[in-house]
């Protein structure tokens, strides 16, 4: 089964404001995800209602993964998990966030 595709994109808080109508809107698809930026580092991600109540049921691969590439952009860590093998980076998904 193929693995549905990612809807995560960076926003900046200028462009959050500005757009908030139309990012609430594209929050209605569970799979849309933003990452909040400030001074374009990730501060937050914004993710709908009943996409987090999914995570709340379990977390998804894309979420896993998600979650895996916050953690090594805000501990700086960016190059270290792209080469990684697949148990290698659920070791260092539990590392970096705690799940």
């Amino acid at each position: 089964m193929p693995l549905s595709q990612s809807r995560v994109r960076f926003i900046g808080s200028r462009e959050l404001h500005r757009d908030l109508p139309k990012v609430l809107e594209t929050l209605e698809d569970p799979d849309a995800r933003f990452v909040l930026t400030i001074h374009s580092k990730p501060k937050a991600v914004i993710i709908g209602a009943d996409a987090f109540l999914d995570i709340l049921r379990g977390p998804s691969p894309e979420d896993r993964l998600l979650a895996l590439q916050l953690g090594a952009l805000v501990q700086g860590l960016e190059s270290s998990s792209t080469s990684a093998e697949p148990a290698e980076m659920e070791e260092r998904h539990v590392e970096l966030v705690g799940v």
